[in-house]
Protein backbone atom coordinates (compact mmCIF):
# COMPACT_ATOMS: atom_id res chain seq x y z
CA UNK A 1 0.00 0.00 0.00
CA UNK A 2 1.19 3.35 -0.69
CA UNK A 3 1.55 6.46 1.52
CA UNK A 4 -1.52 8.66 1.27
CA UNK A 5 -0.05 12.13 0.02
CA UNK A 6 -2.11 14.92 1.43
CA UNK A 7 -2.09 18.47 0.82
CA UNK A 8 -3.97 20.87 3.84
CA UNK A 9 -3.99 24.52 2.76
CA UNK A 10 -5.82 26.91 5.36
CA UNK A 11 -6.66 30.31 5.71
CA UNK A 12 -5.99 31.84 10.32
CA UNK A 13 -6.31 35.23 11.10
CA UNK A 14 -6.22 34.72 14.81
CA UNK A 15 -4.09 30.75 15.20
CA UNK A 16 -7.31 28.73 16.09
CA UNK A 17 -7.62 27.63 12.55
CA UNK A 18 -3.63 27.16 11.93
CA UNK A 19 -4.10 24.64 15.22
CA UNK A 20 -6.74 23.10 14.23
CA UNK A 21 -5.17 22.76 10.70
CA UNK A 22 -1.73 21.37 12.61
CA UNK A 23 -3.84 18.76 14.57
CA UNK A 24 -5.18 17.30 11.87
CA UNK A 25 -1.58 17.05 9.96
CA UNK A 26 -0.44 15.34 13.48
CA UNK A 27 -3.29 13.04 13.31
CA UNK A 28 -3.16 12.43 10.00
CA UNK A 29 0.75 11.76 9.65
CA UNK A 30 0.55 9.60 13.04
CA UNK A 31 -1.50 7.41 10.64
CA UNK A 32 1.12 6.97 8.35
CA UNK A 33 0.08 9.93 5.50
CA UNK A 34 2.89 12.64 4.05
CA UNK A 35 1.12 16.11 4.39
CA UNK A 36 2.07 19.39 2.74
CA UNK A 37 0.72 22.21 5.41
CA UNK A 38 0.58 25.42 4.05
CA UNK A 39 -1.31 28.48 4.06
CA UNK A 40 -3.32 30.27 1.25
CA UNK A 41 -0.31 32.24 0.86
CA UNK A 42 2.24 29.83 -1.03
CA UNK A 43 0.23 27.24 -1.40
CA UNK A 44 0.80 24.65 -3.97
CA UNK A 45 -0.82 23.43 -6.66
CA UNK A 46 -3.53 21.07 -5.57
CA UNK A 47 -3.13 18.40 -8.34
CA UNK A 48 -0.72 16.02 -7.37
CA UNK A 49 -2.12 15.04 -4.28
CA UNK A 50 -4.24 12.20 -3.47
CA UNK A 51 -6.48 14.69 -0.93
CA UNK A 52 -6.63 18.17 -0.68
CA UNK A 53 -7.93 19.38 2.85
CA UNK A 54 -8.61 23.42 2.58
CA UNK A 55 -9.51 25.20 5.92
CA UNK A 56 -10.66 28.08 7.02
CA UNK A 57 -11.93 31.00 9.65
CA UNK A 58 -14.94 32.57 9.39
CA UNK A 59 -14.91 36.27 10.46
CA UNK A 60 -17.37 38.91 10.24
CA UNK A 61 -19.70 36.47 8.72
CA UNK A 62 -17.12 35.58 5.89
CA UNK A 63 -14.67 33.44 4.41
CA UNK A 64 -11.39 34.82 3.84
CA UNK A 65 -10.82 36.19 0.65
CA UNK A 66 -7.00 34.03 0.40
CA UNK A 67 -8.86 30.54 0.68
CA UNK A 68 -11.42 32.05 -1.86
CA UNK A 69 -9.25 32.90 -4.12
CA UNK A 70 -7.21 29.45 -3.82
CA UNK A 71 -10.03 27.63 -4.45
CA UNK A 72 -11.31 29.83 -7.48
CA UNK A 73 -7.94 29.46 -9.05
CA UNK A 74 -7.54 26.01 -8.89
CA UNK A 75 -11.20 25.54 -9.08
CA UNK A 76 -11.25 22.64 -12.11
CA UNK A 77 -8.40 20.51 -10.25
CA UNK A 78 -10.11 20.60 -7.04
CA UNK A 79 -13.54 19.55 -8.25
CA UNK A 80 -11.96 16.30 -9.54
CA UNK A 81 -10.05 15.58 -6.69
CA UNK A 82 -10.72 14.48 -3.66
CA UNK A 83 -11.59 17.27 -1.26
CA UNK A 84 -12.67 18.09 2.65
CA UNK A 85 -13.23 21.35 3.79
CA UNK A 86 -13.06 22.65 7.04
CA UNK A 87 -14.33 25.79 8.66
CA UNK A 88 -13.82 27.32 12.23
CA UNK A 89 -15.80 29.47 13.43
CA UNK A 90 -17.96 30.90 16.87
CA UNK A 91 -20.93 30.21 15.37
CA UNK A 92 -20.37 26.33 15.66
CA UNK A 93 -19.53 26.62 19.71
CA UNK A 94 -23.09 26.64 20.37
CA UNK A 95 -25.53 23.41 19.78
CA UNK A 96 -28.38 24.59 18.72
CA UNK A 97 -30.52 24.54 15.44
CA UNK A 98 -30.48 28.16 14.73
CA UNK A 99 -26.69 28.24 14.90
CA UNK A 100 -26.26 24.93 13.24
CA UNK A 101 -28.34 26.33 10.30
CA UNK A 102 -26.10 29.66 10.63
CA UNK A 103 -22.34 27.29 9.75
CA UNK A 104 -23.87 25.31 6.53
CA UNK A 105 -25.33 28.14 5.27
CA UNK A 106 -21.69 29.98 5.52
CA UNK A 107 -19.98 26.75 3.87
CA UNK A 108 -22.56 26.95 1.39
CA UNK A 109 -22.24 30.76 0.99
CA UNK A 110 -18.76 29.89 0.04
CA UNK A 111 -19.47 26.57 -2.42
CA UNK A 112 -21.92 28.81 -4.26
CA UNK A 113 -19.12 31.74 -4.41
CA UNK A 114 -16.54 29.48 -5.54
CA UNK A 115 -18.29 26.27 -7.21
CA UNK A 116 -16.27 23.96 -5.04
CA UNK A 117 -17.88 20.76 -4.79
CA UNK A 118 -16.22 19.19 -1.43
CA UNK A 119 -16.62 15.48 -0.73
CA UNK A 120 -16.50 16.01 3.12
CA UNK A 121 -17.40 19.31 5.28
CA UNK A 122 -16.06 19.53 8.86
CA UNK A 123 -17.51 22.55 11.06
CA UNK A 124 -15.40 23.09 13.97
CA UNK A 125 -16.00 25.74 16.91
CA UNK A 126 -13.00 27.94 17.03
CA UNK A 127 -11.77 30.65 20.05
CA UNK A 128 -11.95 33.90 21.73
CA UNK A 129 -8.58 34.99 20.81
CA UNK A 130 -8.94 38.33 23.34
CA UNK A 131 -5.47 38.41 23.99
CA UNK A 132 -5.08 38.77 20.41
CA UNK A 133 -7.22 41.12 19.20
CA UNK A 134 -6.89 44.45 19.32
CA UNK A 135 -8.72 47.12 21.53
CA UNK A 136 -11.77 47.52 19.26
CA UNK A 137 -12.38 44.13 18.09
CA UNK A 138 -11.79 42.31 21.85
CA UNK A 139 -14.43 45.03 23.50
CA UNK A 140 -17.12 43.94 20.01
CA UNK A 141 -16.12 40.36 20.36
CA UNK A 142 -17.10 40.80 24.33
CA UNK A 143 -20.34 42.36 23.64
CA UNK A 144 -20.59 39.45 20.90
CA UNK A 145 -19.64 36.98 22.89
CA UNK A 146 -22.37 38.36 26.42
CA UNK A 147 -25.10 38.34 24.19
CA UNK A 148 -24.61 34.76 23.33
CA UNK A 149 -24.01 33.59 26.96
CA UNK A 150 -19.78 33.08 26.16
CA UNK A 151 -17.17 33.85 27.78
CA UNK A 152 -16.26 37.32 28.67
CA UNK A 153 -13.05 37.26 30.93
CA UNK A 154 -10.74 39.59 28.22
CA UNK A 155 -7.81 38.78 30.22
CA UNK A 156 -7.83 34.79 28.81
CA UNK A 157 -8.67 33.46 25.58
CA UNK A 158 -11.13 30.61 25.49
CA UNK A 159 -11.16 27.68 23.35
CA UNK A 160 -14.11 25.69 22.01
CA UNK A 161 -12.84 23.33 19.57
CA UNK A 162 -13.74 19.67 19.54
CA UNK A 163 -10.09 18.08 19.23
CA UNK A 164 -12.08 14.66 19.19
CA UNK A 165 -14.28 16.07 16.12
CA UNK A 166 -11.27 17.42 14.18
CA UNK A 167 -9.13 13.93 14.71
CA UNK A 168 -12.32 12.20 13.26
CA UNK A 169 -12.10 14.36 10.55
CA UNK A 170 -8.90 13.76 10.16
CA UNK A 171 -9.12 10.12 10.29
CA UNK A 172 -11.93 10.45 7.25
CA UNK A 173 -9.97 12.33 5.11
CA UNK A 174 -7.33 9.33 5.43
CA UNK A 175 -10.02 7.25 4.83
CA UNK A 176 -11.21 8.91 1.37
CA UNK A 177 -7.26 8.95 0.46
CA UNK A 178 -7.51 5.13 0.89
CA UNK A 179 -11.03 4.87 -0.60
CA UNK A 180 -9.40 6.56 -3.87
CA UNK A 181 -6.05 4.56 -3.96
CA UNK A 182 -8.69 1.43 -3.52
CA UNK A 183 -10.59 2.63 -7.01
CA UNK A 184 -7.50 3.39 -8.78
Amino acid sequence: MTTPHLLLVYHSSEGQTAKVAARIAATANEAGASVDVSTTDDAPYPGEYDVVILGDSIHAGHHSKGLTKYITGHLEVLNGAQVALFQVSLTSATDDEEHSTMAHRLVQDLLDKTGLDPDMVGLFAGALAYTRYGWFKRHLMRRIARSEGSDTDMSVDHEYTDWEAVDEFARNALAMAAEAAGDA
